[in-house]
């Protein structure tokens, strides 16, 4: 049996079943997106890191991304650790400021020498102006 991940405590940061070995990115990311208050669950996937300030319904207790869920705070990684890519795949704010406070957040988390990309822009202004702030941002 593994030993259980110290910073996954099954409460706020949780790993899915699926998730065999926990990279270091995702628990330098999963630690820096547990500071922001409104992200209150984030669970850990193979490929992926999801954070939001509501679980499901559906039993798997994972946290809500879905596009357009009313009141939904939420952010999706995609994160590729042979490639060092992380990938903005989807982000919502229902409040002023916190879309901006993730993007600092992933940015000064993320080593360096990793890539940070965002494969779709449809915020009509948000990822130019923060590319803008954060140099190290690429929009595709």
């Amino acid at each position: 049996m593994t030993r259980r991940q110290n910073f996954v405590d099954g409460e706020r940061i949780r790993k899915a079943r699926t998730l065999r070995r926990v990279e270091p990115i995702y628990e330098v990311l999963a630690q820096a997106l547990a500071t922001i208050p409104d992200l209150r669950f984030i669970k850990l996937f193979p490929g992926r890191l999801s954070a939001s300030n509501q679980l499901s319904t559906d039993g798997k207790q994972s946290p809500v991304v879905a596009v357009g869920a009313a009141g939904t705070i939420r952010v999706e990684l995609l994160i590729d650790t042979k490639t060092h890519v992380v990938q903005f795949y989807g982000m919502t704010s229902a409040r002023q400021g916190c879309g901006r406070k993730m993007v600092e957040t992933v940015v000064a988390a993320t080593p360096s020498d990793w890539f940070l990309a965002v494969p779709f822009d449809w915020s009509g202004g948000f990822w130019a102006h923060m590319a803008d702030e954060y140099p190290r941002i690429q929009i595709f």
